[in-house]
């Protein structure tokens, strides 16, 4: 016994080098989430991962749980997910999982609690880091404890999600509801009481955001992912280079020069119009998230105008944000009632990283709900509606791609996730 240990440790380092990792990854790993959309991944997404491993510890395995195809501002993602998942396996996150779609075609609320539970359905996560703009933890977790139900009587009153949210944040602490002013300290406040709620042994941790504010226009080292967007979309993909990590600038590029990107609602126009068309109000009720007359506006301003952004323009008020119109609108086009639950009933894999393997290992002992990693895992589950769903929309995706070529349907059933070896912390 003494001869062979002997032996590894003197002829063979990197075997050994090997067993003591696998015994660390094991035994002592922590494994910390991160919820995003990557849309695209730019160099303020690595720093994030950067500083979540210099708060938790350099071998802290990273799991993104990702929007798929469809983002929370109610948009068609501008690259699609496997695309996109793959971006961030290249530049510091381990794994990427998705986010189910009803909860990326939520408000604040829903989109969290989507998120935790997707974390907490792996049974192996750790920690959850989050972006905020104020980077006290302490402060963010003081307005998680604020009453829901007063949010719910807020709503009801008329006030949008936010506004009611800030409403009851401030019975708890009167200073608070500067916080909810930016979009990133809300979502920490949403994450914060998601894992309460729903009892995670899941500690939270925040990096204070460094870089331009959330969907400002303004190029920076580490841009917006707005203002990235809207180079793509007017064509100045050169001028995202510095705001990227080079591999996922790579990714980019490809995708626009296969016609795959980027995806557009306006390639699409006279699809969603030919089918919200069909549509009552009463249709459009099951979309909207109340009986507080959305559904009439809606409804009017489909008939009067002849593209999405004129009709949610049309539709927009104070009352009713921007983001929901377009979630509304989406949600109608894809058949997903605003009731639809948001938490997983399997975790669907969209790109592995070099610790990514370890966390599956350790996710096929503890996940409570199936995992799919490739199409034959998904096949040999029950026919759920949800697996239906997938498929469908992925195929209503594929439509607001540029080329053609990618608008064949079965897409969902032929993808795998990218999957490398290579180690890459770019900030």
């Amino acid at each position: 016994m003494y001869n062979t240990s002997y032996n590894i440790i003197v002829h063979h380092p990197a075997q050994m080098y090997n067993i003591y990792r696998g015994f660390f990854w094991r035994t002592l790993m922590k494994i910390c989430g991160i919820v995003a959309e990557y849309n695209p991944f730019h160099n303020g997404h690595a720093y994030h991962c950067a500083k979540t491993r210099g708060q938790i510890g350099d071998e802290t395995a990273i799991v993104a749980v990702m929007s798929g195809n469809f983002v929370q501002r109610g948009d068609f993602a501008i690259v699609d997910k496997y695309r996109r998942a793959a971006m961030a396996v290249c530049a510091g996150v381990d794994l990427v999982i998705e986010l189910p779609l009803p909860a990326a075609l939520s408000s604040a609320e829903g989109f969290a609690r989507g998120a935790v539970a997707s974390l907490a359905a792996m049974g192996c996560v750790t920690h959850l880091s989050f972006g905020s703009e104020c980077g006290d933890l302490a402060r963010i977790r003081r307005a998680a404890a604020c009453d829901r139900s007063a949010i719910r009587e807020h709503l009801a009153s008329g006030q949008s999600y936010a506004a009611a949210l800030q409403s009851a944040v401030e019975t708890v602490d009167p200073d608070a509801g500067a916080l909810l002013s930016s979009p990133n300290n809300t979502l920490g406040i949403e994450y914060c009481a998601a894992i309460d709620a729903l009892g995670c042994d899941i500690q939270p941790i925040t990096v204070q955001r460094d870089g331009a504010a959330h969907d400002s226009e303004q190029l920076h080292v580490r841009p917006s992912a707005s203002a990235l967007r809207h180079l793509i979309l007017d064509g100045k993909v050169d001028a995202c280079r510095e705001g990227m990590p080079s591999e996922a600038f790579t990714w980019l590029t490809q995708a626009i020069d296969s016609g795959a990107a980027p995806a557009h609602v306006g390639v699409c126009d006279a699809a969603m119009l030919s089918y919200l068309r069909r549509l009552s109000p009463d249709d459009l009720l099951r979309f909207t998230g109340g009986k507080d007359g959305l559904q009439n506006r809606l409804f009017d301003a489909i008939r009067d105008h002849t593209s999405i952004p004129d009709i949610c323009a049309a539709a927009q008020t104070r009352r009713y944000p921007l983001a929901r119109i377009r979630r509304a609108l989406l949600r109608a086009y894809l058949d997903l009632p605003f009731d639809t639950s948001v938490e997983p009933r399997y975790l669907r894999v969209l790109a592995i990283g070099p610790r990514g393997r370890e966390v599956l290992r350790q996710m096929g002992k503890t996940a409570q709900v199936p995992v799919v990693i490739k199409p034959v895992n998904e096949k040999r589950l029950p026919d759920t509606a949800d697996l239906r769903r997938d498929a469908l929309v992925d195929d209503l995706y594929a439509l607001a791609q540029p080329s053609r070529a990618f608008w064949t349907g079965g897409s969902h059933f032929r993808q795998s996730p990218y999957v490398t070896n290579k180690e890459n912390r770019s900030v």
